[in-house]
């Protein structure tokens, strides 16, 4: 009996040692499950202000006519540009590259007016006027040119060429335009002066005032800086005073000569007179067919001072001020 108590106690005592151990592991807490990192979705890069910017950039490249002048520049960097805008499609940074391809754009639509400029300096025998800047100009062109050939160069630096090559010859060809207008205005003053020497405002008074508007119209466009209209408002008017001048010389000559001839029969008709008087003298007064010697056959004929109808222009014009 006494045995059996002894293994009775020892099972309930292993039983409580369970019980226990089994308790103490529950208040445990429990220990949460990693966190899973959220995965990161791309976000597209706005390269539309850029984009923009190479367009109309693209725009006035072709508006210049680079796509001409310079073709394997231009597609060269036609080709930079439609690669850029893939890339920016599929939400890639490539502001910093569109930058350089706007400033290739730029680049050709300068270079393409500096070489129409020089063109036309050289074509109007215009280089002698400002020689700084249009060798200033020709020499950027040439740099513009050898940099436009170089894989490494960058759009900053065929922009700055080209623009000084631009901004050069404009200048040279404006001062060209400006010298050559004062040197015209100074011929058609001179011109004028010949025409009214010999009364064109009245002897042909239309074709005159018409030289005159012209004269006046140079001073205007001068004033407002622009040469190159005045230039020519100057040569219209230097031509029609030189015609005037002429043409009225040689109507002045005509009549001169017809004058001395009408002397000439004047003089030996009255010779004869003189002599018909001695051979044949009249006497008495009234004689049919000779009048009157007191008789007026004409009436007198009253003119205006021809020097009065010529209009004034100032002799020397200011970079400012037109000719009233």
């Amino acid at each position: 009996m006494k045995k059996h108590y002894i293994i009775l106690f020892s099972a309930a005592l292993a039983f409580g040692f369970i019980s226990c151990k089994s308790t103490k592991q529950n208040t445990k807490p429990d220990t949460p499950a990693a966190e899973q990192p959220t995965a990161k979705v791309p976000v597209a890069t706005d390269n539309s202000a850029a984009l923009d910017a190479a367009e109309t950039a693209r725009r006035a490249a072709v508006k210049a006519g680079a796509d001409k002048a310079a073709p394997d520049q231009f597609n060269e960097t036609d080709t930079r540009y439609n690669d850029l805008v893939k890339r920016s499609k599929a939400g890639e940074n490539v502001t910093v590259e569109l930058a350089d391809v706007t400033a290739r754009y730029r680049a050709l639509e300068e270079y393409t007016k500096a070489a129409a400029l020089k063109n036309r300096i050289d074509e109007l025998g215009f280089q002698s006027y400002d020689k700084t800047n249009y060798n200033k100009g020709a020499n950027a062109l040439s740099a513009a040119e050898k940099l436009s050939a170089d894989k490494s160069s960058t759009g900053a630096q065929l922009y700055e060429q080209a623009h000084t090559a631009y901004a050069s010859l404009n200048t040279a060809l404006q001062n060209a335009f400006k010298t050559r207008a004062r040197e015209e205005r100074t011929a058609a003053f001179n011109a004028k002066r010949n025409a009214d020497s010999v009364y064109a405002a009245v002897a042909q008074k239309k074709a005159y005032d018409g030289g005159v508007a012209d004269f006046r119209s140079g001073d205007t466009s001068y004033a407002q800086q622009d040469a190159e209209s005045a230039l020519a408002h100057y040569g219209d008017a230097r031509k029609t005073f030189e015609k005037l001048y002429a043409d009225i010389s040689e109507k002045r000559a005509a009549a001169q000569e017809a004058i001395e001839k009408a002397k000439a029969k004047v003089a030996e008709t009255s010779e004869y007179a003189v002599q018909a008087d001695k051979d044949a003298p009249l006497s008495g007064s009234n004689i049919k067919g000779i009048e009157d010697e007191n008789a007026v056959l004409l009436k007198a004929e009253t003119y205006d001072d021809p020097t009065k109808a010529a209009q004034a222009v100032p002799e020397t014009v200011s970079d400012t001020e037109a000719a009233k």
